[in-house]
């Protein structure tokens, strides 16, 4: 499998935590380990509060303190990518990123975002069993990543345009919003629409003066950016499961008593858990808030947008990685 090696460290960054990079003897609560987690996410996030809950109280509980863990949302810490290249030379810092942003470094780990590998959270936790996948995370860790656990769901990726969507002969034509990432890009085109790169911030606007005519996003994240406001349909093509995942320094993490790793490895999980059951259990009520704004739930044809899809993996030189983990999920 090939990679894609980050192409150098930012010196700043080094300079910015001073103080924080040095892995010391340490492990009690007189002299803690101390990770700090960054995260896009707000507070309020189901995922941000996992990992406050869930996370940070275990393994402060059950290493008596000797790994004391500092959260840091809305970005506080710099971009998913500054705080990745920090974990790659060792600092003491964790992040919640995607497969998207790893692919970087390994260019096969981007097949957790494709479209329809998986259907729903219950394939994912099968997925993140397989020998393939625990061979991707073996590889980045020998980059200098990782990965705790990636079981972290924000939910499914649906349509949300102005024109009903039913199969994906009703998409030619229309501009859909992608976030520039291949993955997504190629998924949108396939599915029959055209993209317009955008950052999210701008969706509303752009869908206010039609710039563009859609979107693809989770409902979480429709309903915190009011996309029914300007949006009038919502096919439920569930053409990705968005992932993301707690990643830490290997070198950190290595470094640590065996049984502070398994704390760690073991807390993550569990919060990864509890987010995501959070998140799967509000999608109800984000849905009613959807329909109350206006939304129309179409009844589409998912079978058609599944098969559309499948021609993403060859473009991306992913078709060999999907029939592994297809074969050994009994697919």
């Amino acid at each position: 499998m090939k990679r894609i090696l980050a192409i150098g460290v930012a010196l700043a960054i080094g300079a910015s935590l001073a103080g924080c990079a040095e892995m010391k003897p340490a492990g009690t609560a007189e002299d803690p380990y101390i990770l700090r987690i960054g995260t896009s996410l707000t507070e309020t996030d189901p995922l941000f509060i996992a990992l406050t809950d869930v996370f940070e109280k275990q393994v402060e509980e059950k290493t008596s303190n000797g790994i004391q863990v500092e959260i840091y949302s809305g970005s506080q810490l710099g971009s998913d990518e500054d705080v990745l290249e920090q974990a790659i030379v060792g600092h003491s810092t964790g992040i919640i990123t995607d497969a998207g942003r790893l692919s970087n470094y390994v260019y096969e780990f981007g097949v957790l975002q494709a479209p329809y590998i998986a259907s729903n959270y219950d394939e994912v936790l099968e997925l993140l069993e397989t020998p393939t996948y625990r061979s991707l995370c073996d590889e980045l860790e020998d980059i200098g990543f990782k990965i705790l656990s990636f079981n972290y769901f924000q939910g499914e990726r649906e349509l949300f345009t102005k024109k009903p969507v039913t199969e994906p002969a009703d998409l030619k034509g229309q501009r859909i919003r992608s976030s520039g990432s291949a993955v997504v890009t190629k998924t949108l085109e396939a599915m029959g629409a055209n993209t317009t790169v955008l950052p999210w911030s701008e969706s509303y606007q752009a869908l206010q003066q039609q710039v563009i005519e859609g979107v693809e996003v989770h409902l979480s994240a429709a309903v915190g950016s009011s996309i029914q406001e300007v949006t009038d349909y919502l096919s439920f093509t569930g053409h990705q499961q968005l992932l993301t995942g707690l990643v830490v320094a290997a070198e950190w993490f290595e470094n640590l008593p065996e049984d502070y790793q398994q704390i760690l490895l073991d807390a993550s999980y569990e919060a990864g858990l509890s987010a995501s059951n959070s998140v799967i259990a509000q999608n109800d009520e984000y849905l009613d808030r959807l329909i109350e704004g206006g939304i129309t739930v179409v009844d589409c044809d998912v079978d058609a947008f599944r098969e559309a899809c499948n021609a993403v993996y060859d473009e991306l030189g992913y078709s060999e990685i999907k029939a592994q983990i297809d074969k050994e999920m009994g697919k």
